[in-house]
């Protein structure tokens, strides 16, 4: 008499890779890059990580090239979408200035590994022309969304947009700085007080008054 039971073959394992998306190799990839930027991203360590063969790779990219630019594509896109939390909605002006910096400075601290990844890709840029390329279009769109807030508070082209890089500049450092430490939320609370001070301390004379 035979056995009616199937064989088991190698197809779940098969089926495993194939159910396996680009997003699951750069999420992979997120990790390797934030631990040791992009000289840490290799593939074969990828696919251990995973617990696939290297072979399923070629699945979703043609190289490690490709898995590069994926990855710096991705982040260009994230980061794109991610401006609507923080856009202006056209109230008080002063409450949505605090709204902003506590998004960019309370929450964006909590998040070590985003910001250990747009660290990666910052210093990649500096040999990769792609990347800088994608970074010049992510700062340039985050200082524009500024400039929509700081046109409520000046009339004059150049001081909306110092305002606006400073703004940008000092979320970055202070990202930087104050991220993953421990018992820092009240400085970080500080430094958007101090911050939103600032900026509002340059309104023009004829908008001395909160909106």
């Amino acid at each position: 008499m035979t056995d009616a039971r199937p064989k088991k073959t190698s197809r779940r394992k098969v089926s495993d890779k194939a159910q396996l998306t680009r997003d699951h190799w750069l999420d992979a990839a997120a990790g390797e890059v934030a631990a040791g930027g992009f000289g840490n991203l290799r593939v074969l360590t990828l696919a251990k990580k995973l617990g696939v063969t290297r072979g399923s790779f070629y699945w979703h990219f043609k190289d490690h090239e490709d898995l590069v630019t994926s990855f710096l594509n991705r982040w260009r896109d994230r980061r794109l979408h991610e401006l609507q939390y923080w856009k202006p909605k056209g109230g008080d002006v002063e409450t949505e200035l605090r709204q902003i910096l506590e998004l960019l400075l309370t929450d964006a601290s909590r998040n070590i590994r985003r910001l250990q990844v747009e660290l990666a890709v910052r210093d990649f840029a500096r040999r990769n022309e792609y990347a800088a390329d994608l970074v010049n279009e992510v700062d340039e769109s985050r200082i524009s969304q500024n400039c929509e807030l700081y046109k409520r508070l000046s009339n004059d082209p150049q001081r909306i947009r110092d305002l606006s890089l400073l703004m940008y500049v000092a979320t970055i450092g202070s990202q930087v700085v104050l991220t993953g430490k421990k018992g820092d939320a009240e400085t970080i609370r500080r430094v958007e007080d101090l911050m939103a001070r600032v900026a509002l301390g340059q309104r023009d004379e004829d908008r001395a008054s909160p909106q």
